[in-house]
């Protein structure tokens, strides 16, 4: 069983003719389309993030500028611990987010983590790992891009959304954790949470989450070590959090050779987890992004496309909601 996949975004846009009529976005400055660095103040820094806007074709001839004729969706997407020069490109390559968000029509962001002094290293400073300058605050970071968001992006803020690879993962959770009430659902892709920082999350609003895992996973491992969560236990705290009981029976998303998603739709969020078998610290569905063995992120029939996934399911999730208050 498969998350069903959305309809294009032409379809999509034709589906909402009034949209052309008026447009609730218009007090908006313009910005151009596609994608672009922006540098915005954080503390006493500067902090820069690529901005993938989500004009198309199918709202302008060509080239064009925005904001969008209503407001959209906007997902972050947070880089590895890695010297990848530039890791924003590396980012994209490895998750190609940005693609998909120009096929759902939201925007995009992919944050730059701060330089670790003296070396070529770029991360975040979360729950569990600290990788770049330790000097940055990386949740001040996530809230300033909310201010941004709000004042200069026609965007919808209720449905802010946060994934990210490895260090960005561990990023994803913390997030979840501790600004659930900004987020409309988080992707951690091979990510962790720090076993010191289980109290931070045992309480809060509860959080749509999926997350993607694979066994094989030698960087950051399937199975925890003294000083992060294991995977099941990572999905276990978001069960709990989101008030999961007995009667909330998992079902089956996606079952393969290589692939089990298993959800639970409980009291306060839904919670699926992705587990992958054959694959080493990876984002699946074909993308790059090993570290230990070369080609040992070489897709594998069956596997899971991490983004395709959390895009059908936020998606899913969002429709449901607005069922659920018709």
């Amino acid at each position: 069983m498969h998350l069903p996949t959305p309809p294009p975004l032409a379809l999509a846009l034709l589906a909402l003719p009034a949209l052309a009529l008026s447009s609730s976005c218009s007090s908006y400055a313009p910005l151009p389309s596609g994608s672009f660095n922006v540098t915005i103040p954080v503390g006493s820094s500067n902090r820069t993030f690529e901005l993938f806007t989500p004009w198309s074709e199918f709202e302008c001839d060509g080239y064009c500028v925005g904001p969008p004729r209503d407001p959209r969706p906007v997902v972050i997407n947070w880089h590895g611990c890695n010297a990848h020069v530039p890791v924003v490109a590396y980012q994209e390559q490895v998750s190609r987010v940005e693609q998909s968000a120009a096929d759902y029509g939201w925007y995009a962001i992919t944050p730059v983590g701060a330089r670790e002094k003296g070396i070529d290293q770029f991360g975040w400073n979360t729950y569990g790992i600290k990788c770049g300058s330790v000097f940055e605050d990386d949740f001040d970071f996530f809230d300033k891009l909310l201010e941004y968001m709000e004042n200069e992006l026609c965007a919808d803020m209720s449905r802010v959304y946060s994934t990210g690879f490895s260090t960005g993962g561990f990023h994803s959770n913390a997030l979840g954790c501790s600004r659930a009430s900004k987020l409309a659902g988080i992707a951690p892709v091979a990510g962790s949470i720090g076993k010191l920082y289980t109290s931070s999350c045992d309480e809060g609003e509860g959080l749509d989450v999926v997350s993607f895992h694979s066994e094989d996973d030698k960087t950051v491992p399937y199975n925890g070590n003294f000083e992060w969560h294991s995977q099941p236990e990572v999905t276990k705290l978001w069960e709990d959090r989101n008030g999961c009981d007995l009667l909330d029976i998992p079902r089956i998303t996606h079952l393969s050779a290589t692939t089990r998603c298993t959800q639970r739709s409980c009291a306060n969020g839904t919670v699926e987890d992705c587990t992958l078998i054959g694959l080493d610290h990876c984002w699946p569905g074909g993308r790059s992004g090993g570290f230990e063995t070369p080609g040992s992120c070489k897709p594998q029939r069956g596997d899971v496309d991490a983004t395709a996934h959390m895009f059908a399911f936020w998606e899913e999730r969002w429709q449901a909601k607005q069922s659920e208050r018709a």
